[in-house]
């Protein structure tokens, strides 16, 4: 089993942490947080991404028949402190992912804009359900200011349903306009605020658009991150020249699907060659040799983003194309490939 009892009264009062059981012979059992004394041990590398868990990001259309306790982890939606509207319509390019992939445009592009209710609705009416999926969640949240990550932090030692946090830092330093993913320094302060307030296990998910992001991934290490997700989407936008206007209706977007995949995969090895820490690799996964490849630059673990948004049953596929790969390639687990 992933975790012992299931007494939960706060994340603080983590499950136990003994190490996940095998399948089919097969041992793909990974603990992102080694160093923790919670651990983070999930019985396989396959994730859910944040943001893309159902059709609203906190599971709807997920079905009795979707065993989410098959998976790694889910990763649900991202809260902010303050609720948020999001961005202007139109905040999907293709409308529909599942029509664009069936018609070959692999190009995705979303502007959301972390539509939420807030993390105070979070840990009252939202979080608490999350139990009944049986599953590991991993809470994401975003702030505004240092002082503000530390202080959701300190809020979410209150709440239920999640055994980790992830740090989402693509986003502006209200006091002077900043990415805190684009700055080492930043970066430091958030995750030193987040871990000085929780000792859950924590992950800071990167930027890929900085010009170095083993000097971020360094930072966010010794702040106290026990596992780096690379990574969020890039910076892009399209037109239509019909109406000669952008597709977006935030004017600009961030990447996914198969573009972003090369663009975080080379991070992923870059971070893997310098820290010795777990990498969680999102961007572009659409099949088990996708994972396997991420697991092969260095990452630990995957996230599947996009390709929830084209089938909600992908990551369960996903899943079962990385155990084929690994009994065609005569592994029996995937610890120390790279």
């Amino acid at each position: 089993m992933r975790r012992g009892p299931t007494n939960q009264t706060s994340p603080q009062t983590v499950r136990e942490t003994n190490r996940p059981a095998s399948a089919q012979g097969l041992d793909l059992s990974v603990d992102l947080a080694p160093n923790n004394p919670h651990h983070l041990w999930l019985t396989n590398p396959v994730m859910i991404a944040s943001g893309t868990f159902g059709y609203d990001g906190y599971g709807r259309g997920i079905t009795e028949d979707m065993d989410l306790n098959q998976l790694g982890a889910v990763v649900p939606k991202t809260f902010t402190r303050l609720p948020r509207e999001g961005n202007l319509e139109p905040q999907w390019y293709p409308k529909s992912y599942r029509e664009a992939w069936d018609a070959g445009d692999l190009l995705f592009l979303n502007a959301i804009g972390l539509t939420n209710p807030g993390i105070e609705a979070a840990m009252r009416d939202v979080t608490p359900g999350w139990d009944r999926w049986n599953a590991t969640c991993i809470l994401s949240f975003s702030s505004d200011s240092v002082a503000q990550f530390g202080e959701m932090a300190a809020m979410a030692n209150q709440g239920t349903g999640y055994q980790a946090i992830e740090l989402n830092l693509s986003c502006p330093n209200i006091a002077d306009g900043s990415m805190f993913g684009h700055s080492p320094g930043l970066t430091a302060q958030a995750v030193e605020a987040v871990r000085a307030n929780t000792s859950l296990p924590l992950l800071a998910k990167l930027a890929p658009n900085v010009p170095n992001i083993v000097e971020i991934a360094r930072a966010a290490v010794d702040a106290g991150a026990d596992a780096l997700t690379i990574c969020n989407t890039i910076p892009a936008m399209r037109i239509d020249t019909q109406s000669r206007q952008p597709v977006l209706g935030n004017i600009t977007g961030g990447l996914s699907g198969q573009g972003l995949r090369p663009i975080s995969m080379a991070l992923v090895y870059q971070v893997s060659n310098e820290l010795d820490v777990p990498i969680i690799g999102v961007g572009g996964i659409f099949s088990g040799e996708h994972a396997a490849e991420y697991i092969l630059a260095g990452a630990s673990a995957v996230q599947i983003g996009s390709a929830n948004l084209v089938g909600l049953s992908a990551p369960w596929r996903i899943l079962t194309e990385l155990q084929d790969w690994m009994h065609q390639s005569g592994l029996t687990n995937l610890r120390g490939l790279v």
